[in-house]
């Protein structure tokens, strides 16, 4: 399995790029917000995902590994394949897409090519409370989001993160703080 390239830019074309590394070209997918980022001759590292199909190989490449992780939560989704899980990194920024599935934005996810409302309906309904990307949390709201993400509203999240004390350190710790006053 290929999951990471590191390599100079030898040709671009419509949201893929041909990087070589090591005297071997490989025509990787990625979004064209990372495609412009860049130009020709340049060296790029891409985070990627190898999807081996009957008549071939395909790799979807992203710019970041939270992207890489979100990815393979879209394509946990059923009928979601790496075409159009691609399609929809490539749409707008993680956050802004990682903000609808967790409020249920039909409307965003629905503006993508590809998307229609079913399949919209069916990647909020199978990520809403489980995306994880791996970002850091530091701060209060981030752990509130972090809470949210994994299944509570934001109404208990808020409220047990106020009840942490202020001895407790780090956001591993104040999770578990969080989840504890949850718990009670």
């Amino acid at each position: 399995m290929i999951s990471y390239l590191k390599g100079k830019i030898i040709y671009k074309g419509n949201h893929f790029a041909i990087l070589e590394t090591g005297g071997i070209g490989y025509q990787i997918f990625l979004p064209e917000s990372y495609l412009l980022k860049y130009r020709l001759g340049e060296i790029i590292e891409v985070f990627t995902h190898e999807y081996v199909r009957e008549d071939g190989r395909e790799l979807y490449g992203f710019g970041t590994v939270e992207e890489l992780k979100f990815f393979w939560q879209l394509i946990d989704v059923s009928g979601v394949g790496p075409k159009m899980a691609h399609k929809i990194i490539s749409a707008y920024q993680l956050d802004k897409l990682e903000k609808a599935v967790s409020e249920g934005d039909l409307v965003i996810l629905g503006t993508i090519p590809g998307v229609g409302k079913k399949t919209a309906q069916k990647i909020i309904l199978e990520l809403k409370g489980r995306l994880v990307t791996g970002k850091p949390i530091s701060g209060e709201n981030e752990i509130v989001d972090a809470l949210v993400r994994l299944g509570y509203s934001k109404n208990e999240a808020q409220e047990a993160v106020g009840k942490i004390g202020e001895d407790v350190e780090g956001a591993e710790n104040k999770i578990k703080a969080a989840l504890k006053n949850l718990g009670k």
